[in-house]
């Protein structure tokens, strides 16, 4: 007769149970361990507190491998992260059962920004180092990512404006009436409420104005003033623009970033800047998308020596794919014929491409005189993407 298993809750240990015993030998958090433990953290910048009085504070070694096991399961809420130090065995084990709150967990990060972006680099070191990093082909990509903050509350300059307009008509006129008031009447005169909320408003409106002056903007959010109105997720909202680089080899990625600028074109020099920063060079060819298309880009590159291979964006004449296409204009496969896309490498200086290679612009309407462009090509088929040499 078989016996079905079951939970047996009053089962005692013989022995008491062992830390080492809940992690495998081959799972992650066994390397985090080994990584955090070998980092010089002090030295890193990590903030080290010390204090005779009140209870201890955590180690920066335990929050920080806390926080790194949290990015590797994409556990980013501090909240959920102090679940998971008491509900997820392994991070349990990680922390030796020590579960700090969410409060803890977040004065660390705010703290040590900077140095957490110091150990990325470590470990991307510590990759290369392991030959996990191929420095062939890196790949170059960004995406929108929602900010927090919501659109409906995002301040625009415009509306303002108008408000400001409307407010400063009847301020206007209920001081005319005080001052009216005050020659009339013996004593003292105190400000009505109304005007004193209308001019309160009124402080604020400026205040608000002030604020986007500061950094240029026409839109802003008081919560989150580093999102900006961006296309994200089909529609127009508070986001940030978070770039990429990765190493063809193994996936990893060796550069990454969070901006605010809404398009990519101005961003393919400086994420080689930081591949460069945190590998001490950048790959033999670096490979992005048309939105990194950018003739000042392209001619930085060139005179720093990267390679890069960039398909045609807007600027460049290429075509105008994605999401709003149809808005502006055909996208590839579209129009009179079969369109057909073709490789082409191109220098970095548009005006200077080789005699045999097509015009770095479409060439439909396009004068076929520019120099690289053939006589008969006008066809506007042929779509080039665009490389740059170090040499």
């Amino acid at each position: 007769m078989s016996r079905e298993i079951r939970a047996d809750y009053d089962q005692l240990e013989m022995l008491p149970p062992c830390l080492e015993d809940w992690a495998p030998p081959d799972h992650p958090v066994r390397f985090l361990r080994a990584f955090v433990d070998a980092l010089d953290l002090a030295a890193m910048g990590f903030r080290q507190r010390e204090s005779a009085e009140g209870a201890p504070n955590y180690a920066p070694d335990l929050l920080l491998k806390a926080w790194l096991y949290g990015y590797l399961e994409r556990i980013r809420s501090t909240r959920r992260l102090e679940r998971a130090c008491r509900d997820y065995l392994p991070l349990v084990w990680l922390t030796g059962r020590h579960a700090p709150d969410h409060n803890t967990l977040w004065r660390f990060w705010r703290d040590n920004r900077e140095a957490l972006r110091r150990v990325f680099r470590a470990g991307v070191r510590v990759a290369a180092e392991r030959g996990l990093v191929g420095m062939i082909c890196h790949a170059l990509d960004g995406t929108k990512i929602a900010a927090v903050a919501s659109a409906r509350t995002t301040e625009h300059r415009e509306d303002l404006e108008r408000a400001l307009k409307r407010i400063e008509a009847p301020i206007a006129e209920m001081e005319a009436a005080v001052e009216k008031a005050e020659e009339e009447e013996a004593g003292e005169y105190r400000l009505p409420e109304p005007l004193q909320e209308a001019e309160k408003l009124q402080e604020a409106i400026r205040a608000s104005l002030g604020r986007m002056e500061e950094v240029e903007r026409e839109h802003l959010h008081p919560g989150e003033p580093e999102a900006r109105l961006m296309p994200s997720a089909g529609r127009n909202q508070p986001a940030h623009n978070a770039q990429a680089v990765v190493d063809a080899q193994a996936g990893i990625i060796v550069a990454e970033t969070a901006v605010n600028a809404e398009s990519d074109n101005q961003m393919l020099v400086p994420m080689l800047e930081e591949a460069k920063t945190n590998l001490g060079a950048v790959a033999e060819e670096t490979v992005a998308d048309g939105g990194y298309s950018s003739a000042q880009q392209f001619t930085e590159a060139q005179a720093r020596g990267y390679e890069v291979l960039v398909a045609p964006g807007l600027e460049m004449g290429g075509p105008n794919q994605g999401e709003y296409g149809d808005r502006y204009g055909a996208r590839v496969g579209h129009g009179t014929g079969n369109r057909r896309v073709g490789r082409r490498r191109l220098a970095a200086d548009p005006g200077r491409a080789s005699q045999d290679a097509p015009c770095c612009h479409s060439h439909s309407g396009h004068d076929s005189r520019h120099r690289g462009c053939s006589a008969d090509n006008t066809s506007g088929d042929n779509v080039a993407l665009y490389h740059s040499g170090g040499s």
